[in-house]
């Protein structure tokens, strides 16, 4: 009998696990909170990534409209240049 007091000592007592479960789901509960945060500034920083995408986009694609349109302002400049004659003008001055 003195074996089964002895066993029944070692044992933990039904509060003490009760008190270690709700140790563990309080840490569960931090963890989960967390995690929450963590995926929450993941997916604040993956919508500013896209946004600044679609930015970089929109700057590339207003860049080569102005390309083609300072282009296209030389072309008329030149033909501008033929009609008075100024190509003429230039290339007298130029010699």
């Amino acid at each position: 009998m003195a074996e089964s007091n002895g066993k029944i000592a070692q044992q933990p007592r039904i509060e003490d696990l009760i008190g270690r479960l709700r140790e563990i789901q309080i840490g569960l509960k931090h963890s989960l909170i967390d995690l929450q945060e963590k995926l929450d500034a993941y997916d604040s920083r993956y919508k500013m990534l896209n946004s600044l995408e679609n930015v970089r986009h929109e700057a590339e694609t207003r860049a080569s409209s102005l390309e083609d349109e300072v282009k296209n302002l030389r072309e008329e400049l030149r033909n501008i240049k033929d009609l008075l004659g100024g190509s003429e003008v230039n290339k007298e001055n130029s010699s």
